[in-house]
């Protein structure tokens, strides 16, 4: 052979090595969006394995969209169809359960403890007075009616069994998103996802993304502005605020994060972000912490084991902020 045609056989075997290389390590990333659990839901996700093809993805995402979507009429407090609705609106008083309805009344129980019972998902009775939609004010009557239906001390649960006397409703507002959110990352895993962000409507999720993202935190006063930013990297971030569904009289606003023992608004804080390594956590959390004093709950996140949060409220009619302990290795600072 001569020298010339050796030199080119050994050029198309780097070439043809380097292209099957490419091939092997090559990734897809696709993006899509669902109006589901009444808002915007962004996935992205990134796939390495060669047998992960773009349409392939678009399937796996596709059905990451069908599985929220189950969830969704599974906890859903309007949902007619629905388990929770069922259970809500059932003669009987004892109900069977899965691990999922578990996961969330263990979750709820801890934090109705830890908060000296402001957070409670038994608040169903309190939170169907409120329309948001016709900026209706309940009467004192009913709310105190209500509050005769709230208690989450009042339910006994088992990993399959749950007994909630007949007139409590049960609220799984401030929680249900993020366990989906959580839901839907474990479907991504199970399908050789490399990476993935799901963003429901502020609930962000961050999977396996090998640098730290900025996560934009909005002004509770001006919605076209970011008031801070986080840098996040494998782990969730979740923001309650009073400006999310609210309406305003005589200057007044009302919005959806309800005290169960005032039966109004909170009104302590205006905006809770919560950083923590599931968004089923950082999502009740959020909620939890926009329910107690700022001081307070400050103190409770520092005994709580990765997570952090930063609570903006009014002071002297400035918008102030109080953090955690370690929060400040997650702002970014220009």
């Amino acid at each position: 052979m001569k020298k010339k045609d050796l030199l080119r056989i050994l050029v198309l075997v780097l070439v043809i090595g380097f292209s099957a290389l490419t091939f092997l390590n090559r990734q897809n990333t696709i993006s899509k969006s669902r109006f589901l659990m009444d808002t915007i839901v962004d996935i992205s996700v990134t796939a390495k394995n060669k047998n992960c093809t773009e349409k392939k993805l678009e399937t796996i995402v596709d059905s990451t969209f069908s599985l929220i979507s189950k969830y969704e009429n599974k906890f859903s407090f309007f949902n007619e169809n629905g388990k929770l609705w069922e259970i809500n609106h059932s003669e009987k008083d004892s109900f069977s359960i899965d691990s999922d309805f578990y996961e969330i009344l263990k979750l709820s129980s801890k934090i109705y403890s830890e908060t000296d019972s402001l957070y409670d998902v038994t608040i169903g009775c309190l939170t169907e007075l409120w329309d948001f939609d016709k900026a209706h004010i309940p009467s004192l009557d009913s709310i105190k009616t209500a509050q005769e239906n709230i208690g989450f001390h009042r339910i006994k649960f088992s990993e399959n069994q749950l007994y909630k006397p007949k007139g409590i409703k049960l609220n799984f507002g401030s929680v249900a998103k993020g366990f989906i959110i959580d839901k839907a990352i474990i479907f991504l895993k199970d399908n050789k996802v490399e990476s993935a962000i799901i963003n429901a409507g502020g609930d962000i999720r961050i999977f396996n993304y090998p640098k730290p993202l900025k996560v934009g935190i909005q002004n509770p006063r001006k919605q076209s502005e970011i008031i801070d930013v986080l840098k996040i990297q494998n782990s969730a971030v979740v923001t309650s605020g009073d400006y999310e569904r609210f309406f305003e009289i005589d200057g007044q606003i009302y919005h959806h994060i309800i005290n169960p023992k005032t039966g109004f608004p909170a009104d302590n804080s205006i905006s809770v972000t919560v950083i923590a390594p599931t968004t089923t956590i950082a999502d009740a959390y959020s909620t939890a912490l926009f329910l107690m004093k700022t001081d307070d709950a400050i103190e409770l996140t520092n005994t709580i084991e990765n997570i952090e949060a930063i609570i903006y409220y009014f002071k002297n009619d400035e918008i102030v902020n109080i953090k955690s302990r370690c929060l400040d290795e997650y702002l970014i600072y220009d």
